[in-house]
């Protein structure tokens, strides 16, 4: 059960259940079997106390459920428990929601970052660098953990490696080996076509790698002291090309290109099944990163009062 699992969910269930351990222990409750009032005290002790929001108590409850059905396979769904779900259902009325205060990157400001770039920023080769992942992230809807490394230590079967790029004379294609959408691990392909116009991500990665020589078996992304790009190199260098373009870093992220990505398909009237496919999401949660244009409210409300 447990290889069936990806590595990053199996560790956030193992940290979940040494957290029900430990609670259970403090109040001298016995783990197994695991009970639905022990469950429910779990609940509201991670809500009141350690003030853990509604969606990640969602996720331990996944946790806690995994570890049960592993000295019971027969254990009940905790997610069905009607107890549970009206417990739930009672928190998340009290809750307050913060609002997602990150905000997209557009193709305007993306145009202000590239430019920062080419005019000299850093040196050729992080320019070169950081221009072909800026492009290559908003027009692949991609997540910073789908082409930067956690650490330094670069693993060739789980981060992005060289291997994982080929061309084509019209696109090149990313394989991801991993992908939060992707939780058995089969691997999706992400196209990026060659455009016309100065922000083209083909040409732009082109650039990038013929700046500098790789194997096959390198990062795609290498810093110039060979290592790979982890997010905290990237997150680092993003916030300085932020602050020269005279934009908050806390407001903007390298989650901001997918959220600019999404918006501006919206914008365009992109169906809702290509927003989908393109940022790979299975469910609505999608319309989360799409982001309300004040103009398109104002030219609605607008067209609204002519009809009065």
């Amino acid at each position: 059960m447990s290889i069936g699992l990806s590595p990053a969910t199996l560790k956030a269930y193992k940290s979940t259940w040494s957290l029900f351990t430990l609670f259970c222990l403090s109040l001298n409750i016995p783990i197994y079997p695991v009970l639905i009032s022990t469950v429910c005290a779990f609940i509201v002790h991670n809500f009141q106390t350690r003030n853990v929001t509604i969606p990640t108590i969602r996720r331990m409850l996944a946790g806690v459920q995994f570890n049960a059905r592993c000295y019971d396979p027969s254990f009940s769904s905790l997610f069905s428990n009607s107890a549970i779900r009206l417990l739930l259902k009672g928190l998340t009325k009290t809750y307050k929601r913060t609002p997602d205060k990150r905000l997209p990157i557009t193709p305007d400001i993306l145009q202000k970052l590239i430019s920062a770039l080419r005019e000299g920023m850093f040196s050729n080769y992080i320019n070169n660098l950081l221009e072909a992942v800026f492009l290559m992230a908003f027009y692949g809807f991609m997540r910073p953990g789908e082409f930067s490394c956690n650490t330094q230590s670069f693993d060739h079967k789980h981060d992005l490696a060289y291997s994982d790029i080929s061309f084509s004379p019209t696109h090149y294609n990313i394989f991801l080996k991993h992908s939060k959408s992707d939780p058995m691990r089969k691997g999706v392909t992400i196209t990026i076509t060659k455009l016309n116009g100065s922000l083209c991500p083909f040409d732009s990665m082109v650039r990038y790698l013929t700046s500098h020589p790789h194997t096959s078996a390198a990062p795609l992304f290498i810093l110039p002291n060979g290592l790979p790009m982890t997010k905290h190199w990237f997150r680092e260098h993003l916030s300085r090309v932020l602050k020269k373009c005279s934009l908050s870093p806390s407001l903007y992220t390298g989650h901001s290109f997918r959220i600019g990505a999404a918006t501006t398909a919206a914008q365009i009237g992109l169906p809702i099944s290509s927003i989908k496919a393109l940022g790979r999401w299975t469910s609505a949660s999608y319309e989360s990163y799409i982001r309300q244009d004040k103009h398109l409210v104002r030219d609605a409300q607008m067209s609204l009062s002519k009809a009065i």
